[in-house]
C-alpha cells in the first residue's frame, strides 16, 4: 500500500495501492464489491510496465490440449494455480466410461495431474451363482472394451465447465 487517504468525516477511504495488472484481472474487482457491498470503485493507471517471470500453463484433458485451458501465470505461483485449477475440473466433468486424466503442463513438463475415476457398469448382474469364470470373463472383456474407449474417446468439455472455473 502506497497511501492512505480519510475524506468526508471518515466515511470514505481513499488507497493507492501499486499491484501487477495481471492481479487486478483475476479476482481483484469482484472481492472489493463483495466486502464493501458494492460501494467501492476502481481507478487504475498503468505506472510502468516491467519485465516479468511469465509461463504458460496449458491443461490437458486425455493428453489432448484444451486451448481454452490455456493461462498465462507468473512462475512462482503456476504449480499452485496448476493443482487447484486441475482439482476444479476434477469436481466440475462429468465422469465418463473410462478413467480421464486432466494434466497442468508448462511446455512440456507435467506439474499437476488429477484423475476421475471411470464409471463402472455392472456387467456381472445378469450372472447369478454359478461358475466363477464367466464373471472373470466378462470383467475382462469390459476391461477391453475401457481401454478401448480410452484411447478412442474424448471428454467434452461444456461451457457450465468453464463457468464453474471462472468463479
Amino acid at each position: 500500500m502506497i497511501a492512505l487517504e480519510f475524506l468526508n468525516d471518515s466515511k470514505v477511504v481513499n488507497y493507492t495501492f501499486e499491484i501487477p495488472l495481471a492481479e487486478l484481472i483475476t479476482d481483484f474487482f469482484d472481492r472489493m464489491k463483495s466486502c464493501s457491498s458494492g460501494y467501492a470503485s476502481l481507478d487504475y493507471d498503468f505506472k510502468k510496465f516491467e519485465e516479468a517471470d511469465i509461463v504458460k500453463v496449458a491443461f490437458a484433458l486425455n493428453g489432448d490440449p484444451v486451448d481454452a485451458l490455456t493461462f498465462l501465470i507468473h512462475e512462482s505461483r503456476a504449480v499452485d494455480f496448476a493443482k487447484s485449477y486441475c482439482r476444479k475440473l476434477k469436481e466440475l466433468l462429468p465422469a465418463q466410461l473410462f478413467k480421464v486424466a486432466i494434466q497442468g503442463k508448462i511446455g512440456g513438463k507435467v506439474i499437476a495431474r488429477e484423475d476421475i475415476k471411470a464409471v463402472r457398469k455392472d456387467v456381472t448382474a445378469k450372472c447369478y451363482g454359478g461358475d466363477v469364470t464367466r464373471k472373470r470373463k466378462l470383467l475382462e472383456k469390459q476391461k477391453r472394451g475401457k481401454k478401448r474407449m480410452r484411447m478412442l474417446g474424448n471428454v467434452p468439455v461444456d461451457s457450465e465447465v468453464f463457468l464453474g472455473l471462472l468463479k
